[in-house]
């Protein structure tokens, strides 16, 4: 008898960083599954390993030699798997490497993979291939089916990769390339477990819980956060997702046995002092199905014996929308909710396939949104089919109308998307640029490796400089939806000026020549790198990226990074110059009768706005501590209006005085939470903790309020 080595990784560049800290529960589901298969097997005995840290990987290639690799490939570590196969291919040809995801021109969803494509996508598919000579197996069922099928192969064939190659014939749920011809090998599609007749309440049940069985305890360790997926499988079929293509029934596990995954993880977790608050469920439809709100109930039991999970990330609904609201409540409002709209234009959402909710549903949701004391967030993407500047602008007020916040994304043409492909380019003129994936590359024997996205920045009704307009408008309107920014807000609104003309006018004033300040030089900086970042060929970008002064820019940090991201935490970093410029809008666009009483408001509410948090003192070394105190007087009580928003502002002209200190504890905790969670980034240098800040921004931009950015304030007088 001969053990079997199994590497079943799931690698994430860490040059700068992980892109990712949560529980890889993909990859067990894979090993749990195997693991189980072969239980009883007296004859092969399986070793399986599995890993995040490419460092590892690599290093358990030469150490450990396995003899079968599997590995995820996304559009963020497509080439870091495949760098991984070269090397394992360069220590020992015989080991057998196969990979598999949603980055492959067949898609994850596709029943068959034909020479006849319109699309050419046996084609792409054949080259892909060829294009990946250490590659093996690709898998395009999935991978719990695939990789037990050619383990079963590789056991039959004597553990020989070479005589699995040389038969030429497909395996199941697998393309590979014919030794001689380089055709493309195509096996039949493998249904994914559980997929018998309808929606099945314990159709995956049969895998045995990764958690439950220790097969990730290691990544229980408070660092990586706990993943849950529930379903498998999504009934929708939205042109620009990598299940889009995917027209099977959904396949779920059942609520006992998701039960005993999540008390298993809560009881881990609550051992350990400083981890992590957060779980995430990977389902495409959280709350869709009635389970879902089974399975609340148990979420709770934990909740209440171990005060964890504090938030919940997910995925909305595309329809039942009121399953997650009762969800949300059972779970003391933890669960987040913002829905991805995508667009609001009745012709895009045609082109692309997308069942939104009517206006009138989406307000309804609101509202309850509202209710429960969050602030609505919707996701939008340019540029889509038939989407123009116009119609994006005016699917965004309609949002921030109804108190919104957008967030929106440049379209990522994934090649496994029916956005990707030949025929909806030609048919919506879709046109192309490249851009490095933030992050997402690294230095690996001799190699550089970066992780490329094509995005579309033209379409037949949207051009770039419409896309580049939309892209400078979204920067604003993510800057100004950071809570910090919250009182400002409020009393626009109070004072009859619309959110979104309010933003529109910003944006105005920074082409005003006779305009200055930080906050200008930052939008003109973001406008710059948003077209710098762009590259019309990926080989452009690879000669950019490969001189030894761009790459050592690029892990600096100075270029490469996700821009609404990196100026987002830009603009909150010069935050009293931002303020400033918000309060000459609001003084010089609309104050029509600028009057003494208006004024009064405006500078006692920006004077106390300037001196409230504590954004300077968390990127300073100065100890801080409680005595550290300052007196803050005002002719109008911002700070008690703000708690009395619904009163009018009349009632709090008068004069008070504020005392404000440090929380030198709070200081500390965000210190620790934003610098001391990155080993690479823990220098002084200043760009360093910039890019924590900003790390720290877009994990915890919906968990956490504008308080824990505050100074302790009470009122003298």
């Amino acid at each position: 008898m001969k053990n079997i080595k199994i590497i079943l990784a799931d690698p994430r560049h860490n040059t700068v960083g992980a892109h990712s800290n949560v529980v890889p529960i993909g990859i067990g589901y894979i090993g749990s599954h195997l693991i189980n298969q072969f239980k009883g097997d007296k004859e092969n005995k399986l070793e399986v390993k599995l890993s995040t840290d490419p460092d590892e990987i690599f290093n358990l290639l030469e150490k450990w030699k396995p003899d079968i690799i599997a590995l995820s490939n996304y559009i963020w570590n497509s080439g870091l798997s495949n760098a991984i196969c070269d090397r394992a291919k360069s220590l020992n040809p015989k080991t057998l490497c196969i990979l598999g995801g949603p980055e492959f021109p067949g898609g994850t969803g596709s029943r068959t993979i034909k020479n006849n494509s319109q699309d050419a996508t046996y084609d792409k598919c054949l080259k892909f291939m060829i294009d990946r000579p250490s590659v093996d197996y690709f898998a395009y069922s999935d991978g719990e089916v695939v990789i037990l099928e050619i383990l079963r192969k590789f056991i039959k064939n004597n553990q020989s990769v070479k005589s699995m190659r040389e038969s030429n014939e497909p395996l199941m749920g697998c393309v590979s390339l014919s030794t001689k011809e380089k055709n493309l090998l195509v096996g039949n599609y493998i249904p994914r477990i559980g997929m018998e007749g309808s929606v099945k309440s314990e159709g995956r049940d049969i895998i045995p819980s990764p958690y439950t069985t220790g097969l990730l305890d290691r990544y229980l360790d408070g660092t990586f956060v706990p993943a849950f997926e529930t379903a498998r499988g999504c009934p929708f079929l939205c042109a620009f997702c990598d299940q889009g293509l995917d027209k099977s029934k959904m396949t779920t596990f059942s609520v006992n046995r998701l039960a005993e995954e999540m008390e298993y993880v809560g009881e881990k977790i609550s051992k350990i002092k400083k981890g992590t608050k957060a779980i995430s469920i990977f389902d495409s439809n959280w709350g869709l199905l009635e389970k879902d709100v089974q399975f609340a109930d148990h979420i709770l039991t934990v909740m209440e014996k171990y005060d964890w999970p504090q938030y919940i990330v997910c995925l909305a609904p595309k329809s039942n929308w009121d399953n997650l609201l009762k969800i949300n409540d059972k779970l003391k409002n933890r669960v987040s909710l913002a829905l991805s709209m995508q667009s609001l234009n009745v012709e895009t959402l045609r082109d692309i396939k997308r069942k939104n909710w009517t206006t009138q549903q989406y307000i309804d949701y609101i509202k309850e949104v509202k209710k429960r004391g969050k602030s609505p967030v919707s996701e939008m993407i340019i540029p889509l089919p038939g989407e123009t500047e116009e119609s994006y602008y005016d699917g965004v007020k309609l949002l921030m109308d109804n108190q919104v916040q957008t967030r929106t994304h440049t379209l990522m043409m994934l090649c496994g998307t029916e956005l990707g492909r030949d025929k909806a380019i030609k048919e919506f003129d879709m046109k192309a640029k490249y851009r490095v994936l933030p992050r997402q590359f690294g230095h690996y024997y001799g190699k550089i490796v970066f992780e490329i996205d094509k995005v579309c920045i033209s379409t037949s009704t949207m051009n770039y400089q419409n896309y580049l307009n939309c892209r400078t408008l979204s920067f604003i309107l993510q800057l100004l939806g950071h809570p910090i920014f919250g009182p400002v807000y409020k009393l626009t609104e109070k004072l009859g000026i619309s959110w979104y003309n309010f933003a529109k006018e910003l944006t105005n004033v920074f082409k005003d020549p006779s305009f200055s300040g930080k906050f200008k030089d930052l939008y003109n900086n973001f406008c710059e790198e948003s077209h710098n970042e762009l590259f019309d060929t990926e080989e452009d970008l690879l000669k950019f990226y490969s001189k030894k002064e761009n790459y050592e820019l690029l892990v600096k940090g100075e270029i490469g990074e996700n821009l609404l991201g990196k100026y987002t935490a830009k603009g909150i970093l010069i935050y009293d110059d931002v303020l400033s410029s918000i309060f000459y809008v609001i003084r010089n666009k609309f104050n029509k009768s600028y009057n003494k009483e208006f004024n009064l408001i405006l500078n006692a509410s920006e004077k106390w706005l300037k001196n409230l948090y504590i954004i300077r003192e968390i990127f300073g070394d100065q100890k801080m501590d409680d005595d550290v105190k300052s007196e803050l007087n005002m002719d109008f009580d911002f700070p008690s209006w703000l708690t009395n928003s619904h009163l009018p502002l009349k009632e709090f002209k008068k004069s008070s005085k504020y005392e404000l200190n440090y929380d030198y504890k709070k200081l500390d905790y965000l210190k620790s939470e934003m610098f001391d969670q990155w080993p690479l980034l823990r220098s002084k240098n200043g760009k360093d903790k910039e890019r924590a800040f900003n790390k720290y921004l877009m994990q915890n931009m919906q968990s956490i309020g504008a308080d824990i950015l505050e100074k302790r304030f009470q009122r003298l007088s």
